[in-house]
């Protein structure tokens, strides 16, 4: 409808302007001597203009008179027309509505025409692997360009959904097509824009919801909301619950997502995209599910000190980045003459709020049983804290934690406690080479002494893949004093090594890490000087093998050779070695 002339659109408007100049046009011909055409034609497109402006001209009169017939019965309190309610406003609001859409019409001819490219362009960009020379338009981005544009155009000049749908029904049609056109164009802001605008008129409308649901994918949480709106309009369309599955499993609530798939292969079985959608998200929701892990492991040094420990733990998904859990173990430490026990009990909690972060922590007590019978239980804890800017970019690394020394029972008998910060920080110089600065800083308490414990260090990385790295590294390690207590602590250790890190993993699920490094240290006790360089060596591998999604049976290996430990020796020159292995078993 055009407002101003009931009945008419802007179509009618311009074929009415059309057929009444049609004889001035084959006048000016004819007074130019240019061939006319059929005169015939002109008198019958002439006519019927003017049959239809009669009758709009009858119509108008016939409404002023029922108006006017009808205000004694209403008491209408505004001035009536005297006899046709077509007055010179509403005829000049037309033409002027036309006018306007003439022009801009007009205008982005012109404006897209300028950027048209030539038939010799035309012809060398639809060449295989030439490319359109420089400063002359590419004829698919002047498509675009025409298209986006024209929906621009109509976008000012058709009404809103509401005024639309006063004036027809049929508004609605022409406002999703609207809407579909963006989509295809690729023009998503006009294309979300408008399927909105469909819902504001029609909330019931499925085929808006889910293409709108698409286009805010950027806003998990909205997409997720319109993708379960849509299965309530369409509860037979398998795809709705796809798509349901598929924003769950973007959230992390992969539970949820298979028995979202579920429902998509009651509705159609064996369909191949649900299949494999929930095959991909399975794995996923058997790693979130609750699950306890068994730990048996064992260790031993050159001075005939020897460790074995028995565990286990326990965990479950509190919300999509919380997840808590306990854990227990007890160990039995000896030297071949007296033995020591522990027995470990503590509650963890492991926050992910996003890909690039991520908090965990454990706290409970450790009771210690010395070799002389005495027992005592301590307060002991972690927390650690990661923290990466982006996925190439720097990274923090944080960690707390108070524990106890037991790698002898001299050690457990002393009741040796360890509190330590330690701190990482990651650089990236360029995208293959990274600089890492390491700081740890611990006290040292046992029964008659507190010491202090620093640790510097520096590290040069170099990315040869994704999955090999090697680093040149540099450390010192400083204590405040000498101790009696059953630990080595030198004034000074000094350790240059060249290190090496692997990680591989197969698309079934085994994993393959490897931390090793090689190089020379020194060490200066407290009234002398450094003594020689003596080597070093150290050895960290994890394997992995999977069993079935969500179980997995993990082995670690560790070994070092040196003259002062990065953790804890018992003496000077010392060798060490460990063995752990445990079962993943999701519920």
């Amino acid at each position: 409808m055009n407002a101003g002339l009931p009945g008419t659109g802007i179509g009618g408007i311009f074929y009415l302007a059309s057929a009444l100049a049609m004889p001035l046009r084959e006048a000016y011909r004819r007074a130019r001597g240019r061939k006319v055409g059929n005169w015939r034609v002109v008198a019958a497109q002439l006519a019927i203009a003017g049959g239809i402006l009669g009758a709009m001209w009858v119509t108008g009169w016939l409404l002023g008179l029922a108006l006017k017939a009808a205000r004694p019965i209403t008491g209408l309190g505004i001035s009536l027309p005297p006899g046709n309610v077509l007055r010179i406003a509403t005829v000049t609001l037309a033409l002027g509505t036309l006018a306007g859409v003439l022009a801009g019409v007009e205008l982005l001819r012109l404006w897209v025409g300028r950027r048209r490219p030539t038939r010799a362009g035309r012809q060398r960009a639809a060449l295989p692997g030439k490319a359109a020379p420089a400063g002359r338009a590419d004829p698919h981005v002047g498509h675009e360009r025409r298209r986006v544009a024209l929906l621009l155009l109509l976008g000012l000049l058709v009404p809103g959904p509401r005024g639309a749908l006063a004036q027809s029904p049929g508004r609605l049609a022409a406002l999703l097509a609207r809407a579909d056109s963006a989509w295809a164009a690729k023009a998503e802001s006009i294309a979300a824009r408008e399927y909105a605008a469909v819902l504001a008129a029609d909330p019931e409308n499925s085929h808006a919801t889910y293409r709108l649901a698409q286009l805010t994918r950027d806003d998990p949480a909205a997409a997720l909301r319109l993708f379960r709106r849509y299965v309530e309009l369409e509860p037979e369309d398998p795809w709705g619950y796809m798509a349901v599955a598929d924003a769950l499993a973007h959230a992390g609530r992969y539970t949820e997502a298979l028995h979202s798939y579920d429902d998509a292969l009651r509705l159609a079985p064996g369909e191949p995209e649900a299949v494999a959608g929930r095959a991909k998200v399975f794995p996923r929701a058997r790693a979130a599910a609750p699950a306890v892990t068994p730990l048996v492991s064992g260790t031993r040094d050159s001075d005939g000190n020897s460790t074995f420990r028995l565990g286990a733990s326990a965990e479950l998904q509190a919300g999509r980045p919380l997840r808590l859990g306990v854990e227990a173990s007890r160990d039995r430490v000896t030297d071949g003459v007296a033995t020591a026990g522990l027995a470990q009990l503590a509650l963890r909690a492991a926050w992910r709020p996003g890909r690039l972060a991520s908090v965990e922590g454990a706290l409970g007590g450790t009771r210690l049983e010395p070799s002389n019978g005495s027992t005592t239980v301590v307060p002991t804890g972690r927390v650690r804290a990661r923290w990466r800017s982006s996925t190439h970019g720097p990274t923090v690394d944080l960690r707390a934690q108070r524990s106890v020394l037991a790698a002898s029972p001299l050690l457990v008998d002393n009741r040796v406690v360890r509190t330590e910060l330690r701190a990482v920080v990651e650089i990236p110089v360029a995208r293959a080479l990274k600089l890492r600065a390491l700081g740890r800083t611990a006290l040292l308490r046992d029964n008659a002494d507190l010491n202090h414990r620093s640790t510097l260090g520096g590290v040069l990385a170099v990315a040869l893949s994704p999955v090999i790295e090697l680093s040149g590294q540099v450390h010192e390690i400083r204590y405040s004093h000498a101790s009696t207590a059953g630990y080595f602590a030198p004034r000074l250790g000094q350790i240059v090594e060249a290190g090496s890190y692997v990680e591989l993993e197969t698309p079934s699920g085994w994993l393959l890490a490897l931390d090793v490094g090689a190089g020379a240290q020194r060490v200066a006790e407290f009234g002398g000087q450094p003594g020689a360089w003596s080597r070093a060596l150290r050895w960290y591998s994890l394997i992995t093998a999977p069993l079935a999604p969500g179980r997995a049976l993990q082995l670690e290996l560790e070994a070092e050779n040196s003259t002062i430990a990065r953790e804890a020796a018992t003496t000077g020159p010392w060798r060490y070695g460990s063995a752990a292995l445990s079962l993943r078993w999701a519920l």
